[in-house]
């Protein structure tokens, strides 16, 4: 017998993507259960946060483990009433995003940012426009139950996961955190602190800019560790989006209903899971677009300026992303050139030096 006839055959693509589904749907209506409790609890429509909190907690176990993942949800709890209250002022906000970018960077180097990268991106929506709170729907920055109420979201809503999947993923072999000396994190830091934190300033400046947020996410999503990457993601990330926007605007034309909104969210979000660990990346980003704008609408009158927003913010990150990776990566080939390239470090993950 041949090895070629030994080898088992590969389970045929309609198999894998319905138990992707499978899977990425009970993960999704696991994911919703935080924000209906808190949703009773409070009858509050910014306690669905919960669902965002989730995700967070969710990817921080399965890139960094339930020790870091544990570290975030705590982080991020705390930081979030700071984050509401800076956001109060240009300069305090921008202020804000720059530590937690800073310390996103400083992750970079021990392979712990992508564990940590929705942080600062949930943050950016706290600092930016926080949900609206009580029977007038305005949003109190300095109100002590709001405050109190979106940390207790956060916390709940992260630490589920941080509970329940450990136990069922401890037979998967989850891929170890991969270092980063300093001469790829110290331009990547740059890089983001600059970025985001001019940009914040720039969205809480203009108040139009509600949904400024979606520009944080997209600088940091886009910026990659290293010269790998950074073009081919930033090309597929603006087609995606750009196609995403057109898809829900089109489906949810005729649509009133808030709860119709949200159910058409949770399906595309079931289906962007499905499709995240594909090879094409403009797929996911073609199906998440529809997840967040369905999610993060106040009011079905809102979908279209949000996908607007969406696709300017886009655009401009990317241009942003591209400007700057061109100016790091043309840096670092000069000092490579000349003989002035930063030593590279090995940094210590867990205690243990990673080898090349």
């Amino acid at each position: 017998m041949s090895a070629a006839a030994a080898a088992p055959a590969s389970k045929p693509l309609y198999e894998k993507l319905g138990k992707r589904a499978l899977i990425s749907t009970i993960v999704v209506l696991i994911g919703v259960v935080p924000s209906v409790v808190l949703l009773a609890i409070t009858k509050e429509p910014a306690v669905t946060w919960a669902t965002g909190a989730f995700i967070l907690g969710f990817v921080a176990v399965l890139m960094g483990g339930t020790g870091v993942a544990t570290y975030t949800v705590f982080i991020t709890a705390i930081a979030t009433p700071v984050a509401i209250v800076a956001g109060g002022t240009p300069i305090a906000g921008a202020a804000f995003m720059a530590l937690l970018c800073l310390t996103l960077g400083r992750m970079s180097h021990y392979g712990l940012h992508r564990a940590t990268l929705l942080v600062p991106i949930f943050m950016a929506w706290m600092i930016i426009s926080p949900p609206f709170w009580g029977a007038d729907k305005v949003v109190d920055r300095t109100d002590s139950t709001f405050l109190l109420w979106m940390a207790i979201t956060f916390f709940v809503g992260g630490i589920v996961p941080v509970l329940v999947f450990p136990h069922f993923l401890r037979k998967m072999k989850m891929p170890a955190p991969k270092p980063h000396p300093r001469s790829e994190s110290a331009p990547y830091t740059i890089v983001i602190t600059v970025l985001c934190t001019g940009v914040t300033y720039w969205v809480l400046a203009d108040t139009k800019q509600y949904a400024g947020a979606w520009l944080i996410s997209t600088i940091l999503v886009l910026v990659q560790v290293g010269d790998v990457g950074t073009v081919s993601k930033t090309i597929q990330r603006v087609v995606g989006t750009l196609l995403g926007m057109l898809v829900v605007t089109l489906i949810v034309l005729g649509v009133h209903s808030m709860l119709v909104l949200y159910i058409i969210g949770l399906v595309f979000g079931i289906a962007a899971l499905t499709a995240k660990f594909s090879p094409h990346y403009w797929v996911y980003m073609a199906l998440i677009t529809p997840t967040i704008i369905c999610f993060t609408a106040s009011s079905s009158a809102q979908l279209k300026n949000l996908g607007e927003q969406r696709a300017q913010d886009v655009l401009i990150g990317a241009a942003l992303v591209l400007l700057a990776s061109a100016i790091t990566i043309g840096f670092s080939h000069i000092t490579k050139k000349r003989g002035e390239a930063p030593t590279q470090d090995v940094p210590a993950v867990a205690g243990v030096h990673a080898t090349s």
